[in-house]
């Protein structure tokens, strides 16, 4: 006799939608014979369909829907039930094999298209187990493609998708819209090119060669990027391959790193300016000072000055030697500065 119904289509009822009286007794026969015991409703015109889904009733856990109604058909019907439906699986029992028929139903969201005159207690019980498979795989793809979306759309940092042929923008978030200053359509219009100087394109391109040799490593490097007001900016970059709408693509997350740049070149340029005063005190301000010791020494080695005049020339001496250590003491940390420098880069 084969399974019992055991809950795998969910405890809502089969609805079957049929204005032929032996089709519909064959298919309840049918149901019954593989769901014992299940909730079977029947409208018979497109009218009592229509109230009863937009009616309180009980959850409807899958739509037989025959092509064919006193008060509509074809395709148009299949539109309207798929609207009023709220995605519950639909599965077409037809009496023609019309193979165009089938694929645009398939196309438009129906989970199966089935010829009344080939069906049996198994083909229907694999095909209502079918659609409810197929339908909870949908939504719960559905509720990760929207969380995924809105982790895109909202996060605080720029990100885009791009075709990696063409280099058109493909998608863009509200942070790169606010950051470089262009709407959804603009960005759309534009490829990678346009937010980029025209200097810089041997570097894009090579970056481009580098990360299709690289794809396991998501940090493609810091870039010059440029708004919509003209402004540069310093960016610094991190992408990935993804499928995106069934095609390859390039994920991009960018972070504005154009603060932090310009912190280092101040510090780079005050570095550089310490070097210049450094080496200014311990070449200029050297070269006196040693001549002012010689001379000191020279005066200790004559005969005949008195005790005071000796007394100050010890004090200018030492005075002289300090000097000289504190000069010593700046070019050391000038080095030690130039060191740690070295170190970042």
């Amino acid at each position: 006799m084969g399974p019992i119904y055991n809950g795998h289509i969910g405890e809502g009822t089969i609805l079957v939608v049929e204005d032929n009286d032996g089709d519909f007794f064959l298919v309840e026969d049918f149901l019954l014979e593989k769901l014992r015991g299940a909730a079977i409703v029947r409208c018979g015109n497109f009218g009592d369909t229509v109230d009863y889904l937009n009616g309180e009733n009980p959850d409807i856990a899958v739509i037989l829907l025959d092509l064919h109604l006193p008060d509509a058909r074809g395709m148009e019907l299949v539109k309207d039930i798929l609207g009023m439906s709220n995605n519950v699986p639909i599965i077409i029992l037809s009496g023609y094999a019309d193979l165009r028929t089938a694929q645009e139903s398939l196309k438009l969201g129906v989970s199966d298209y089935l010829i009344k005159d080939d069906l049996n207690p198994e083909i229907l019980y694999r095909a209502l187990i079918y659609a409810k498979e197929r339908n909870s795989y949908v939504s719960l793809l559905q509720r990760s493609t929207k969380m995924y979306q809105e982790l895109f759309d909202f996060s605080p940092q720029p990100m885009w998708v791009f075709d990696p042929v063409s280099l058109a923008f493909l998608n863009v978030n509200k942070s790169a819209m606010a950051t470089y200053g262009y709407d959804k359509e603009e960005f759309m219009a534009m490829t990678i090119r346009d937010i980029r100087p025209k200097e810089h394109y041997r570097a894009l391109n090579d970056s481009i060669a580098e990360r299709k040799e690289n794809r396991d490593t998501p940090f493609a490097g810091i870039f010059v990027h440029t708004l919509k007001s003209g402004d540069l900016i310093q960016v610094e970059i991190y992408s990935n391959d993804i499928m995106f709408q069934g095609s390859d693509a390039r994920l991009v997350l960018a972070n504005d790193v154009t603060e932090k740049y310009n912190h280092i070149q101040t510090i780079e340029a005050q570095n550089a300016r310490l070097r210049e005063i450094a080496w200014t005190q311990s070449h200029i301000v050297r070269a006196p000072l040693s001549r002012i010791l010689g001379i000191i020494n020279l005066l200790e080695i004559e005969e005949g000055y008195s005790q005071d005049l000796k007394y100050l020339l010890e004090q200018l001496k030492k005075s002289g030697k300090e000097m000289d250590m504190v000069i010593q003491d700046i070019v050391e940390r000038t080095a030690q500065i130039d060191g740690k420098h070295g170190e970042k880069h």
